[in-house]
């Protein structure tokens, strides 16, 4: 039989409970009151019948004989001095039936019998009873014995080292909110969800649990690391699984949003998705990366990725949240018992809970630093949220050793990188300013960062979090780094890109400086990277244009003749076959703008751009591949030379009716998304050319195809959220006045730590 960890719920977490349950119970309103010094009421209600009390005791470790001497002792003059009408006690101490006895007899006439004393067997079978309540109480539900075995024991669902290291910690800590509930219910409602907000607000947090939600419903949780594709790799037909793309667009502006097409795919996957029963995709980003990244590609503004966007505001962080989320991180830290006592005192945690820079994170990050250096916890949450990058200055400038420094400033550059490499560019680096490189000094490094600065996980190695990374790019841009032998130590273009996009960020003037500074330098290392990144270029993402196009924005910046010199070298013809031909009307309409191009050198490319394009087209359509060939003609809707475009329509609209006529003979398909799009594609190419009343029948047959499939999708989804509707707690909601006596009285629980 299922059953419930209570011992993991916070005593507010229980008083909250309670209050629902016993509601229910009784049926009467009980409402939280705040107990003061001297009186012993947790949940109470009144009318003209008397005052009933529910005195709740959450003491999962301490004994029976312990519970009912603390009762006599501290609680029962209280109550002969109230004299309710009833007295009920909640504990989540197991209770015998002579305990009971003992407390009957010695709360009398209060207590009106045994069944008004509740220990953790009572409670556990009365939530057994009520399904939807403790539904309602995230944090409840996540205590079942059947969801823990499934979060805490995950080999079976949960295939991420880091997701498996990180839930259990996080889910001690959690509390619930407006803006979870936000976003529980767009996944509940879409099977997507894109978690947008401030840096450090809570978003991993709320992905994470949103992924144990699901965990507990039978999903396996996958985490994406890499790219969109990664999805394709994993998805298993038949199987619930929940796909977790933590920082989908980067963790700041540095990293390029997405690959040039996988705006196009991610489309499609979430399109998928939300087709199909049993997945759900959850991603999360910072807010101002969404908005930068919809100013790049047209498709993440389309309505299936608007619609699934749910931005944690601090607002969604009101005082009482806040306290709470102050009480968890203090209560489950492992911070000596006199620190954590300390917290109790109002002019120690109001100042916080308050604060304007008020952030989860920071706190987390405080508590966690304060404990390896044993400095004043509560003096130091203050100065970091006064000023936020303090809390890693002091590490960084004055504790850590110049190697390890150095190893924070070439791993800027990549975000994330294998140790090899990481390696190699340090070594470089080193070597540059005539330092020691060799590998025991490097492993010392490595060893000195880990678990405060960086994490190293199965060969990768990262940030901690992105607020290291941001103070990093703060170092650099103060000036505090070896510019000229960092950029001479790069050795993947990718790390130029990270630090090229640096400079272009609202704040990162120092970095530009710098770079125009040492434009030679800059433009050598680019040249030199140009034949490797040739040879690994993808035929999706990647492509020549799309790395010249970035080479040419960088010429731009730094105002460079030299690359943008090399750009046009390179860009001449013969193109690639197959070119990504959507890279190379991009690079076209980026020769136009560019005040280093000049203007004959433009129009010529854009000619040999488009013949390149218009005998593509042509072959296509020779050889029947209608769907490429309907890409290709889309394409050359872009372009000036209207004319090559129309030369190719009459053969395009002929292969195109094959499809149809082939498409209307076949049996009608198991319906898929992917099939889907290929019939809107065909049928939306015939109706704009004008030619549905070539074949009236079989495109009455195919279109009515594609109308089922659709409406299809649509009731799969309406029934989906009928089976999982969701109630929500309306007693959630805040209320200031009340909330500030609240999180008095769960702080001041704090003063009881042993």
């Amino acid at each position: 039989m299922d059953s419930f960890e209570l011992g993991r719920l916070t005593d507010h977490d229980f008083e909250v409970v309670c209050r629902d349950l016993f509601s229910e119970i009784l049926g009467i309103p009980l409402e939280i009151f705040p107990r003061g010094r001297d009186r012993g009421i947790d949940l109470r209600h009144t009318d003209s019948a008397g005052t009933t009390v529910v005195q709740c005791k959450h003491w999962p470790r301490a004994a029976q004989k312990t519970l009912i001497g603390r009762l006599i002792k501290d609680e029962l003059p209280k109550v002969r001095a109230l004299a309710p009408s009833r007295y009920i006690v909640a504990t989540t101490v197991g209770l015998t039936v002579d305990g009971k006895e003992e407390l009957h007899s010695a709360f009398g006439p209060y207590v009106c019998g045994t069944g008004d004393l509740y220990g953790m067997d009572e409670i556990v079978a009365e939530l057994l009873r009520r399904p939807g309540l403790v539904r309602r109480h995230f944090r409840l539900w996540l205590s079942s014995t059947a969801v823990l075995q499934t979060v805490l024991n995950q080999n079976q669902y949960l295939r991420s080292l880091w997701l498996r290291k990180r839930l259990p910690s996080v889910a001690d800590t959690f509390v619930p909110h407006e803006g979870f509930e936000r976003a529980q219910e767009l996944l509940d409602t879409q099977r997507v969800c894109v978690i947008a907000g401030i840096p450090g607000v809570g978003k991993t947090t709320v992905a994470l649990m949103l992924a144990a939600w699901l965990m507990g419903n039978g999903y396996e949780v996958h985490e994406i690391t890499q790219d969109v594709d990664e999805i394709g790799t994993l998805w298993r037909d038949g199987t619930r699984q929940v796909f977790l793309y933590d920082d989908f667009l980067g963790r700041t502006t540095l990293d390029a949003p997405l690959n040039k097409s996988e705006d196009n795919r991610l489309l499609s996957v979430i399109r998928e998705i939300q087709a199909t029963p049993g997945k759900a995709l959850v991603m999360t980003t910072r807010d101002y990366l969404l908005e930068h990244a919809r100013l790049r590609h047209d498709r993440l503004a389309e309505p299936e990725v608007s619609d699934a966007v749910s931005v944690i505001r601090l607002t969604d962080l009101h005082r009482r949240i806040r306290g709470q989320i102050l009480y968890n991180h203090v209560h489950h830290s492992s911070l000596p018992p006199d620190d954590k006592r300390r917290f109790a005192d109002p002019e120690v945690w109001r100042p916080v809970v308050r604060h304007k820079n008020f952030n989860p994170r920071l706190v987390e990050e405080t508590l966690r630093l304060s404990v390896r250096r044993g400095q004043d916890v509560a003096a130091a949450m203050l100065e970091n949220l006064d000023d936020p990058r303090r809390a890693w200055e002091r590490i960084v400038e004055n504790e850590l050793t110049d190697e390890a420094v150095h190893l924070l400033e070439v791993l800027f550059t990549f975000g994330s990188v294998g140790l090899d490499d990481l390696e190699r560019s340090w070594r470089s680096y080193r070597k540059e300013m005539d330092r020691a490189a060799d590998g025991r000094t490097f492993r010392r490094a490595l060893q000195l960062s880990d678990g405060t600065l960086v994490s190293v996980e199965q060969g990768q190695v990262a940030f901690h979090n992105p607020s290291i990374e941001d103070y990093v790019r703060f170092h650099l841009d103060a000036g505090r780094a070896r510019f000229p032998e960092l950029l001479k130590a790069l050795i993947h273009e990718r790390q130029a890109h990270r630090i090229i996009a640096s400079a272009r960020m609202a704040d990162g003037t120092g970095i530009l400086a710098r770079l125009r500074e040492h434009e030679p330098t800059v433009a050598a290392r680019v040249q030199a990277m140009g034949d490797d990144v040739k040879a690994r270029l993808s035929y999706e993402d990647e492509s020549q244009p799309t790395r010249l196009e970035w080479v040419l924005e960088t010429a731009e910046l730094l105002d460079s003749a030299t690359l943008a010199a090399y750009v046009m070298r390179e860009a001449l013809p013969p193109f690639i076959q197959y070119e990504h031909f959507s890279h190379l009307e991009s690079l076209a309409r980026s020769f136009d703008a560019s005040p280093l191009v000049p203007n004959p050198y433009a129009v010529r490319f854009r000619e040999e751009a488009t013949d390149a394009m218009h005998s593509e087209l042509l072959e296509s359509v020779e050889t029947g591949d209608w769907y490429w060939s309907i890409a290709l003609y889309n394409q050359l809707r872009r372009t000036p030379a209207r004319a090559s475009r129309e030369e190719a329509a009459e053969g395009l609209v002929r292969i195109a009716l094959e499809e149809l006529r082939r498409l209307a003979a076949e049996p009608e398909r198991e319906p898929r998304i992917a099939y889907l799009e290929r019939l809107e594609v065909l049928v939306d190419f015939l109706l704009k050319q004008g030619a549905e009343g070539e074949l009236p029948d079989e495109f009455a047959v195919v279109s009515g195809r594609a109308e089922r499939v659709f409406a299809l999708r649509e009731a799969e989804r309406d029934e989906w959220l009928q089976k999982n509707q969701i109630q929500w707690d309306p007693s959630a909601r805040s209320d200031a006045a009340r909330d500030h006596v609240l999180v008095t009285e769960l702080m001041r629980k704090l003063g009881d730590t042993r």
